[in-house]
């Protein structure tokens, strides 16, 4: 936020002597004796493509056109363009950029680097550049040409017109520019088609979520989050931001714990609310949903897990090129690592540079995983899944059972037998009916510990909840599917999933805290049609003492 101020002081301090107001005054950076030897000594451009998500790329052009135009607005000693050093084919040049309608693409690629050259020649002190979020439209423009079905290795495909421009913008400014830049600080969630926008780069330092040089300056540190909520009298909240924002491990052989800091600093500037979602809230999910939503049963699987809480280990790429997200197993584990989706427990060797132990960092991020995974479920009645949820838990299999049936004809494109996605899972429509339980049970995750394919008793029942607070009293939960081989045999299917659950003792994971009851589901389908049968069993250490009723 300072980068503004520092470079239109730039003049002030050079040619009066005079400096603006202090920014930094009782800030720790200006306890830092080295940094401040710095301080209002150099021109600053600062541009920020966090709001390039336009949907075509004329608009998309006109959309970066006008932020380099009010780039140089910022730097009005730079509407000269008769300076010495600047060759007559520069100063026509410029000229057409101050005139914005008259200059070419080619012209705006050049506009970055005469910008750095006029800086250097009027300031004789070359700039700094920031860039923050330069990936976000070349994001932007990948997820439009894929949703336009354009072939995006087109040349006049929307993200080929993107990554060609952007290409040509930040290589002009950085490639051979050394005499007219002292540095550059880009930031992005991806580094992205490195091999297409920073080709042939020299003095390139990146650093990502895995390296361990400024892990602490990602995000907030421990110490600096007790800080301030200590200054915002909030320090009984500490456990509360903990769970919510914290989580986060930055570098790789001493791995940070971090804290989103627009979460923290969000929750702390609305102190009468309850922590909720700031970060997830801000910018679109469109990549990481499209990327989970064509994964394979593996992954599916993989996502199921986190959303229970589990780690999972995967290989991730440090290099990712857009073009090749959707041929690249990984791509999908190396975006939601590098975005803030998942984080590193640790990493060792792997085939694409690392393999890593991933995990949920915090509550807000569960939160978002939980939508994506709802939206696997098209349209839901409004009510219906909480009420289903709420039937399941009061054991009450006759709302359930009319519930399940009420959601699943409502999700007809998940739910039809013949649909993409379930021929791509082998025609597993127990699959199907696993994911959208755990969806909708991934909201009752403080009240239970859910267990899915886990061992118990002789075999793996599909799903067990487990009281986390035997004292409340809540039943355990035991679910089995079973896809019946045709309508008529529904019923019958549904009894066997019943019967399965005793047999094999399912109800042995509930052994060392047995809740009072345990309500037992066998539940059967056959495309969209349902059945279920259900019983309440009495849990010990000897697992199911009797039926009660059915």
């Amino acid at each position: 936020d300072a980068a503004p101020a520092a470079s239109s002081g730039v003049k002030a301090a050079v040619q009066t002597g005079h400096r603006e107001p202090d920014l930094f005054a009782n800030l720790l950076i200006a306890q830092d004796k080295q940094a401040m030897q710095h301080r209002g000594k150099y021109p600053v451009i600062a541009l920020t493509f966090k709001d390039m998500k336009a949907a075509v790329w004329q608009e998309a052009f006109t959309q970066l056109r006008s932020l380099l135009s009010k780039e140089i607005d910022r730097h009005p000693e730079c509407k000269q363009f008769e300076v010495a050093g600047f060759g007559d084919e520069e100063r026509r040049q410029w000229a057409r950029i101050l005139s914005p309608h008259e200059a070419t693409q080619s012209d705006w690629k050049q506009a970055l680097q005469l910008l750095c050259k006029l800086l250097t020649l009027h300031y004789k002190q070359s700039p700094w550049l920031f860039l923050d979020e330069y990936d976000t439209p070349i994001h932007k423009a990948y997820m439009q040409s894929r949703q336009d079905k354009e072939n995006i290795r087109d040349k006049n495909a929307y993200y080929n017109q993107m990554v060609t421009f952007i290409r040509g913008l930040l290589g002009m400014a950085l490639k051979g520019n050394d005499a007219f830049l002292h540095k550059a600080v880009i930031t992005g969630i991806l580094r992205v088609a490195k091999e297409d926008i920073f080709s042939d780069l020299n003095n390139l330092g990146v650093y990502g979520v895995l390296d361990d040089p400024f892990a602490q300056f990602f995000g907030f540190t421990q110490p600096e989050v007790q800080q301030l909520l200590q200054q915002r009298q909030l320090r009984h909240t500490c456990a509360a931001v903990s769970e919510w924002y914290d989580g986060y491990l930055f570098g790789e052989d001493r791995p940070v714990t971090i804290y989103n800091p627009w979460s923290v600093v969000s929750y702390a500037a609305n102190p009468t609310q309850h922590p909720k979602e700031y970060w997830i809230n801000t910018g679109s999910t469109s990549l990481i949903e499209q990327l989970i939503n064509s994964q394979n049963r593996a992954d599916a699987d993989a996502i199921e897990s986190l959303l229970l809480g589990q780690s999972i280990e995967r290989d991730v790429a440090d290099n990712l090129a857009l073009r090749e997200l959707e041929s690249l197993g990984e791509a999908l584990w190396s975006v939601a690592l590098t975005s803030g989706y998942v984080t590193a427990v640790r990493t060792r060797p792997g085939v694409l540079g690392r393999k890593a132990l991933l995990r949920i960092p915090n509550r807000e991020v569960r939160i978002a995983f939980q939508r994506i995974a709802l939206s696997w479920l098209n349209k839901v009645p409004n009510n219906t899944s909480s009420s289903l949820v709420q039937a399941l838990l009061d054991g009450d299999a006759v709302q359930f059972a009319q519930h399940l049936s009420l959601f699943v004809q409502a999700t007809v494109s998940y739910f039809d037998v013949g649909s993409s996605t379930l021929q791509e899972h082998g025609g597993q429509q127990e699959w199907a009916y696993h994911m959208l339980m755990l969806g909708m049970l991934a909201h009752v995750t403080d009240e239970y510990r859910i267990r899915s394919n886990r061992e118990s008793g002789q075999g793996r029942p599909d799903v067990l909840l487990i009281p986390v607070d035997p004292a409340e009293k809540r039943p355990g939960i035991v679910m089995e599917f079973k896809a019946a081989r045709s309508p008529d045999t529904l019923e019958q299917a549904a009894q066997e999933a019943l019967a399965q659950i005793e047999a094999k003792g399912y109800v042995a994971e509930f052994a060392d805290h047995p809740p009072e009851r345990v309500l037992a589901f066998g539940i059967a389908f056959h495309g969209k049609k349902t059945a279920v049968k259900h019983r309440v069993l009495l849990a010990s250490n000897n697992g199911a003492k009797q039926a009660v009723s059915a």
